[in-house]
């Protein structure tokens, strides 16, 4: 099968084309087990931000890279036809992207490999990137046999309460990843945009608080159209203020503990590079189901 057009823009109004890249989207989902492009991505796409390039082969799709602005940088994810993964045409696909961005004034360009194998690094390298970070999916089987969290004397778990917890939370999380190139960027707009999603279940945002603030959270997050189901730990945070207490360790176990009732498997993202973060995973039974793998090119400097 041979690309017969060169990867181009997706119409604002192709309604079929959207049709077509939503079914390819699902396959891809189908045959790798996880979803080919991010969150922040899907959601992008569904309020008709970014840009999509399509690539064709005869009348269907074969593959798509998806655009953003987000954090200072522009963001790639190529999304590609299983069993169609010829390196020269995705090549192709990722130096379209990578023009377009570079047309749009970007200084710096982050391509996203999800579920990463070693191959999948010839693509990008060839084209000037340099590998960024990899940040691992661990999985864990539910329940626990930990048992139940415990909290020191002085804290308290509770849910999180809409309309009113979202200026705290965000001065929290901010504080607690001030260093992370993603997680530390939260603001009310994109709080309330996934307050707004259906997986959305305030129940499952679990608050600690003491001496009359917010500590820290646990916020969970469940997969239900994949096989096997799953509840992750979506965002987990301590305020440094609050640190030395454990808290990490027993926001983790509560929002598996929460979990529990309703999956039989949880899930987790961390940074390959945060051992201590990885170390506690471990202890608790998680182990690494792949990785996805973040390369950076940056313009030359004149």
């Amino acid at each position: 099968m041979a690309v017969d057009e060169a990867p181009g823009p997706l119409a604002p109004g192709d309604a079929s084309t959207r049709r077509e890249l939503i079914e390819l989207i699902e396959r891809v989902e189908r045959a790798t087990g996880h979803p080919p492009l991010s969150e922040p991505s899907r959601l992008a796409w569904a309020a008709g931000e970014g840009d999509v390039l399509v690539a064709r082969a005869g009348d269907g799709v074969v593959g798509s890279a998806h655009l953003v602005q987000r954090d200072g940088a522009w963001n790639i994810e190529l999304v590609w036809e299983p069993g169609a993964a010829h390196s020269t045409r995705r090549r192709g696909l990722l130096r379209a992207a990578a023009a377009l961005a570079r047309e749009r004034g970007a200084l710096e360009i982050r391509y996203w490999a999800f579920g990463h194998r070693p191959p999948d690094d010839d693509l990008p390298l060839g084209l000037g990137f340099d590998v960024e970070r990899d940040l691992l999916q661990m999985r864990v089987g539910l329940p626990l046999a930990h048992g139940a969290p415990v909290l020191e004397e002085g804290f308290a778990l509770r849910a999180f309460r809409p309309g009113s917890d979202e200026a705290p939370w965000l001065e929290v999380n901010n504080r607690a990843f001030a260093a992370h190139p993603e997680q530390g960027h939260w603001d009310l707009p994109t709080l309330l945009e996934r307050e707004s999603t259906a997986w959305f279940d305030p129940a499952g945002f679990l608050v600690c608080e003491a001496e009359g603030q917010m500590a820290g959270s646990c916020w969970t997050k469940l997969h239900t159209g994949v096989d096997p189901e799953l509840g992750e730990i979506y965002v987990i945070s301590v305020d440094p203020a609050f640190q030395r207490h454990g808290l990490g360790r027993t926001l983790v176990l509560a929002g598996l503990d929460w979990l529990a009732g309703r999956v039989a498997v949880g899930m987790l993202y961390v940074e390959r590079d945060n051992a201590p973060a990885v170390e506690l995973y471990r202890s608790l039974g998680f182990a690494t189901d792949h990785t996805d793998r973040c390369y950076l090119w940056r313009a030359p400097v004149r």
